[in-house]
């Protein structure tokens, strides 16, 4: 981005002068005393907006009120125009998350498809965060099971490569992926780079929705290929044909003209808002998402449909044209519009529909919006009574929003990990969920409960985000462990602990609390307790997924120590070559002998120690 900026920083005390603040556009932080961004703005003027703001007299709404009294320091940042401090303004937003802007809720949540644009082999990716590094990024999903099965189906259509750059920069030979069609082998040279851009920009195409010229440009290959007699090839594009076409019979036509827009609706309600978005392409409606939002400084519609719109399209693919209700002024449209546009390089037509297909789609995507609102609050109404119950019967501290469940998972005391779940207003909130590996020289689960909630509150105290409400899988003896850790470090009138301990003897599961010696029983069809189970289910099955690749892992590569002449470095040069430790075992004595930097005698023994072990399972 060519702006030209400067951060100047200013403590708000009583001796502060506004004449130091700038009378050029730009971007206005505050921060609380902790120097955390809390809101970001933007400005025609920095000068006159910040003293609109601060000057005494000045009359503001309890949302605002609330937010200056935190603030203590303030940052402006000078840019050369106001339409660059609007998208500066929104970069910022989704960079440093404020708590007073609107943002997605939870945004790091929601997934992405990206396609890197450095390499001259691209690779396709799933990730949770949109960065500024010039890749292209495709979403965001609010399905993750909708996320990978359109990434498989890519795969599987264009073969693009999926591993990693040094993966890819350390392999001469293609993997498995190659051998079930869903990788073209770039690594080793099975495709040209002309090829191979060929298929990013269909994945593009097929990304913004554009199959139809997906679909002839396949169509022409597959005919190209069949008249050089290339059948193999020919059959493979007919198949992918066929798929994309199923794909795109599952969609709604809602226009035989070849439309491209966006429709977006906003729902506010109980102090609740819900997004949805309508995306048609190619006159087809091909997605249908919606999004929670938080709410900042907002008082007005029009606002909260300006800020997440900026923020929406800060980093995806923006389409012709977006529909949304009559609540921006001709001025804030044509606003919108220009920052838009700028974005795309194209021009971008913000605007209304009073009437026809686009009147019927913004209904629609009003009605999405709609009803995932009213299921939103029915989750918070019932979180807010249950919520209360737990307060009640465990005697906690304040009623908890934010409830956190720690498990080990070990076999033996070996390669334990500790696993930590978070769950907030009674929905899992996977950003926040976090993997602890352990090393203890014997078995201790108190020692290793003990180190993992160690760990978690002084993090926690440190970032300022402890939980309400911390639930332990174990009895007494890991609640104590837990208990010892938060009383080292001073937290103990921070939060609450609670354990539940399965149920051994068909007396039902146990709960013990803090101050008590014996446990307490829930009802076992009651809330409060299948709660409790469910945090505790959700932390076992987070952490075992981890538990049983690290001790997988060890196995394959215990097999490697045992070769004479292998030991740490060269385990890590085999596996930086082959991949993996089956590639190793299947590999032929001259390509061992190729790997740089391995004697010809530590291959030659590594092939034959491999052959004997197959000789083995044959006669056995």
């Amino acid at each position: 981005m060519d702006f030209d900026k400067r951060a100047l920083k200013y403590r708000l005390d009583e001796g502060f002068d506004f004449t130091l603040v700038p009378k050029r556009p730009g971007i206005y932080i505050f921060m609380d005393e902790e120097a955390r961004p809390i809101y970001v703005g933007k400005a025609k003027v920095l000068r006159n907006r910040v003293s609109s703001y601060l000057r005494k007299g000045a009359v503001h709404p309890p949302k605002t009120e609330v937010m200056l009294k935190r603030a203590r320091y303030l940052d402006v940042i000078v840019t050369a125009s106001e339409k660059e401090a609007l998208i500066l303004e929104a970069e910022l937003i989704g960079e440093l998350k404020p708590r007073y802007n609107i943002r997605l809720r939870d945004d790091k949540a929601y997934p992405f498809l990206r396609i890197g644009t450095r390499s001259p082999f691209p690779r396709l990716s799933l990730v949770r965060k949109r960065r500024r590094d010039g890749s292209l990024y495709f979403g965001p999903y609010t399905s993750s099971t909708e996320l990978r099965r359109t990434f498989n189906l890519i795969c599987s259509l264009f073969r693009p490569r999926t591993c990693t750059d040094s993966y890819m920069k350390n392999r001469n030979r293609p993997c498995l992926k190659y051998q079930v069609g869903k990788c073209s082998a770039p690594c080793a040279g099975r495709i040209s780079e002309k090829k191979y851009q060929e298929s990013i920009n269909r994945i593009r195409q097929f990304l913004n929705g554009k199959t139809t010229t997906v679909l002839k440009g396949l169509k022409r290959e597959m005919e190209e290929a069949a008249l050089a007699l290339n059948f193999e090839r020919a059959a493979m594009l007919r198949d992918s044909i066929k798929a994309i076409e199923g794909v795109v019979e599952e969609q709604n036509v809602v226009s035989k003209r070849p439309l491209e827009l966006d429709v977006i609706a906003i729902e506010l309600r109980n102090a609740c808002v819900q997004a949805a978005v309508l995306k048609v392409r190619e006159g087809i409606l091909r997605e249908k998402q919606t999004f929670g939002l938080k709410t900042g400084l907002e008082e007005d519609m029009g606002q909260i449909y300006f800020n997440f719109i900026r923020l929406f399209y800060a980093n995806i693919e923006i389409p012709r044209e977006i529909v949304i209700p009559e609540v921006l002024s001709e001025k804030k449209a044509s606003e919108l519009s220009a920052v838009l546009t700028g974005l795309k390089g194209k021009r971008v037509l913000v605007g209304s529909a009073k009437r026809g297909i686009r009147r019927r789609l913004l209904e629609t995507a009003r009605l999405n919006a709609s009803q995932k609102l009213d299921y939103e609050i029915s989750i918070r109404d019932r979180w807010s009574v249950l919520s209360s119950r737990l307060k009640d019967i465990f005697g906690l501290k304040t009623v908890p929003y934010r409830v956190e469940g720690v498990d080990i998972s070990n076999t033996s005391g070996l390669e334990s990990v500790g696993s930590l779940v978070c769950l907030k207003g009674g929905l899992p909130a996977k950003d926040c969920y976090r993997q602890y590996n352990i090393c203890l020289s014997r078995p201790n689960d108190y020692e290793m409960i003990r180190q993992v909630v160690y760990r978690r509150i002084k993090r926690g105290l440190e970032a300022g985000d402890l939980p309400h409400l911390l639930i332990i899988d174990g009895g007494r003896g890991q609640l104590s462990a837990a208990m010892k850790s938060a009383r080292e470090l001073g937290a103990l009138d921070r939060l609450d602990i609670i354990s539940i301990a399965k149920d051994r003897k068909g007396e039902g599961e146990k709960i013990y609390l803090p101050e008590r010696s014996e446990p307490i029983f829930l009802d076992r069809g009651s809330e409060e307790l299948r709660f409790c189970q469910r945090v505790r289910d959700e932390a076992h099955r987070f952490g075992i997924g981890r538990h049983r690749k690290r001790r997988t892992r060890k196995a394959l590569t215990s097999v490697l120590s045992s070769i004479p002449g292998v030991g740490e470095k060269r385990k890590v040069l085999l596996l930086g070559h082959f991949g993996s430790v089956k590639a190793i075992a299947s590999a032929k004595l001259e390509e061992l002998e190729s790997v740089p930097g391995l004697p010809l005698k530590v291959a030659q023994a590594i092939y034959e120690f491999f052959k004997e072990e197959e000789t083995k399972r044959c006669q056995g």
